[in-house]
């Protein structure tokens, strides 16, 4: 066996042990698991990754799995089969003896699976006593050059063997262990490095698969706390809201309005309980959106009574687009307070929401007096603006203004990307 064997060997190996990276294998568990080792799969998924792959795992399911075995078999099928076309040409070009096909089979194919039965081995040896950096590395280079010299002594013994059993015993034929000796002498580069090149093959795969695993909770880390933190935004919004709506109620009750009290009441029930079987959820249809504002809107009126006129204007394209939760009731709340409060015969707002390409533009517009000066913002703008930062990135992917409307009033714009809501929520509606 020569250099050029080694050098055959490694690609399909290497190409081999990264095919099973991105697959699935049994799970230390026993029957029925598994371990999903693809990127593309979902959290859940990743996560059993995490939690159960042993980048350094020596058991018996992560070295002998049916599909790794099978890709060495082939692997080494290829290189006997390579080698054995070899020696046959060889034996007709040289002029010296001419050896059947069949022989040269007989010679090399059982070397070819030797090595295929003693690869798992290797591989488990390079797993238990890594030469690779770590603690005791000298140690367990030095174990991997013992084994390695008894496993090529042994290959040696064992062709010399073969080559018996193929060809017959020979006239002025060399003793049999002088043979051994003088194959282990000149095969103890080439399959040395044929023994390296199957550590380190495995060990550049086991390092590419800790690289990917720690990318891969790098950044399930980084999606939970853009979760929190979107949590964390849409929870400052909950006492604000629920604040308003119980001064409103307490207002009713003082001055005796207890039916008009009780309606509200209701019509509050209904609103908390839609924030909270969203309260992990980031985006909602627009339809559920706008049917709570409608909700909080006629909260609002039992306030204002005839001082607050609303008009909600949403283009029927629009109902099924994917809007961040409670996005418009801080901004409507806005416009109530300094829009339509202050002034004594009240105002007017409208709530919008159109489609412009592939965009999703959303209004709320008071006709109240403008904003006479620098806006500045309170919590329910802020938590608006970091909420938008979250889910969209910075600008342009998407934009908040908050302006001076040209007929009077103010506007508040949310341009954002038109896409549609999740199909759970869909058919919850």
């Amino acid at each position: 066996m020569g250099a050029r064997g080694a050098q055959f060997i490694a690609a399909p190996f290497l190409s081999s042990l990264e095919a099973v990276s991105w697959q699935r294998a049994p799970s230390r568990g026993g029957a029925g698991g598994e371990i999903f080792w693809s990127a593309g799969w979902p959290f859940q998924a990743r996560e059993r990754t995490l939690t159960q792959h042993n980048p350094s795992d020596t058991s018996f399911a992560a070295i002998f799995s049916r599909r790794r075995l099978v890709l060495i078999l082939t692997a080494w099928t290829l290189w006997g089969l390579l080698w054995s076309m070899e020696a046959f040409a060889q034996s007709h070009l040289a002029g010296r003896e001419e050896l059947a096909l069949t022989t040269t089979l007989a010679m090399q194919m059982p070397l070819a699976y030797l090595w295929a039965a003693l690869t798992p081995g290797i591989l488990w040896l390079g797993r238990r006593f890594p030469p690779f950096g770590g603690r005791g590395w000298p140690l367990h280079a030095a174990t991997h050059l013992l084994v390695m010299a008894v496993v090529i002594f042994g290959t040696g013994a064992f062709y010399a063997w073969t080559v018996d059993l193929a060809r017959g015993a020979q006239a002025g034929q060399r003793p049999f262990m002088l043979r051994v000796t003088l194959n282990f002498l000149l095969w103890v580069l080439s399959d040395g490095l044929l023994y390296w090149l199957v550590l380190v093959a495995d060990w550049a795969v086991e390092h590419s698969r800790r690289a990917r695993e720690r990318l891969m909770r790098a950044s399930q880390l980084e999606v939970q706390l853009a979760q929190a933190r979107l949590q964390a935004l849409q929870m400052q919004l909950h006492p604000h809201f629920l604040f308003n709506a119980l001064h409103t109620i307490g207002t009713l009750v003082r001055t005796g309005q207890h039916a008009v009290a009780v309606r509200v009441v209701a019509g509050l029930g209904d609103l908390l309980r839609r924030v909270l079987d969203g309260a992990t959820t980031a985006e909602v249809p627009l339809k559920q959106e706008l049917d709570f504002i409608h909700g909080y809107l006629e909260i609002e009126r039992v306030r204002f009574r005839e001082r607050l006129h609303f008009t909600i204007e949403a283009d029927p394209e629009t109902l099924d687009a994917a809007v961040p939760q409670l996005v418009l009731q801080p901004l409507v709340e806005n416009a109530i307070r300094h829009g339509v409060a202050p002034r004594e015969r009240g105002g007017r707002l409208i709530v919008g929401a159109r489609r412009s390409a592939d965009q999703l533009c959303l209004l709320v517009r008071d006709d109240g007096a403008g904003l006479g000066g620098q806006l500045s913002d309170g919590v329910g703008i802020a938590n608006t603006r970091q909420r938008l930062q979250q889910l969209y990135g910075p600008p342009p992917a998407h934009s908040f203004e908050v302006v001076s409307a040209p007929d009077g009033g103010v506007e508040a714009r949310i341009t954002i990307p038109f896409r549609l809501a999740s199909a759970e929520w869909q058919r919850e509606e």
